[in-house]
């Protein structure tokens, strides 16, 4: 049954179609809104996750209730948002959880650098046997990564997003954009948002100098 009845009157018709049109804008959410409904409904400790999706997905990550990174992020707010393009149980979303891994995760590489000085990590080049020195890809020492490991098992949240419909790159890294937009997760650093972020030029400089630590290693 349509919300509103039609009437044969060329002006009556034309309000009705007008009040049909707004009444279906208000009953269709954003896209949008339905992944970030589902991330912060889905959301749970970080130490809490046993297995995920195997489908493609948007996820975030939050600070708990308990832990403050000063302007990076205070107790609850979301700092990062990511996709996972084939499987939210696949490696890509997963690395950012594992120690030895911080190379490959941005997210991983800027937590580290805000946490340098408080873990005392060591920023060494992500290649050991490589021949390219590649310092932007930082991870830091074994130990290190397993202090940052534990820092982010204790102190964040996470929650996600699935699409029971497979969706194209495209279009799933078009969703991801509106809900960074949305989200603002404050360590966003994405190409296509990060202008919007104020603090992605502050990221920027603890980055630099982990990158700067380990050139002045292979001098």
């Amino acid at each position: 049954m349509w919300p509103f009845s039609f009437s044969t009157s060329n002006n009556s018709e034309a309000v009705t179609l007008l009040k049909f049109k707004k009444r279906i804008t208000r009953i269709s959410a954003p896209m949008e809104e339905e992944v970030i409904n589902s991330i912060l409904h889905s959301t749970i400790p970080v130490s809490e996750i046993e297995h995920l999706p195997t489908k493609q997905g948007i996820y975030a990550y939050f600070l708990n209730s308990t832990k403050d990174l000063g302007m990076f992020g205070k107790n609850g707010e979301v700092i990062y948002v990511g996709l996972a393009e084939k499987s939210l149980h696949g490696r890509d979303t997963l690395s950012h959880l594992a120690s030895g891994k911080t190379g490959w995760s941005s997210f991983r590489r800027s937590i580290g650098a805000i946490l340098k000085k408080e873990l005392e990590l060591i920023a060494i080049r992500r290649d050991l046997n490589g021949s390219k020195l590649r310092a932007d890809k930082y991870k830091f020492t074994r130990e290190g990564e397993t202090k940052l490991t534990e820092w982010m098992f204790d102190n964040l949240k996470f929650g996600y997003w699935v699409s029971e419909i497979p969706l194209p790159k495209t279009e799933l890294r078009n969703l991801e954009e509106k809900v960074i937009l949305k989200m603002k997760p404050k360590l966003d650093l994405d190409r296509r948002t990060r202008s919007k972020n104020l603090l992605a030029t502050h990221i920027d400089a603890l980055r630099a100098v982990c990158r700067d630590e380990v050139k002045r290693k292979f001098k």
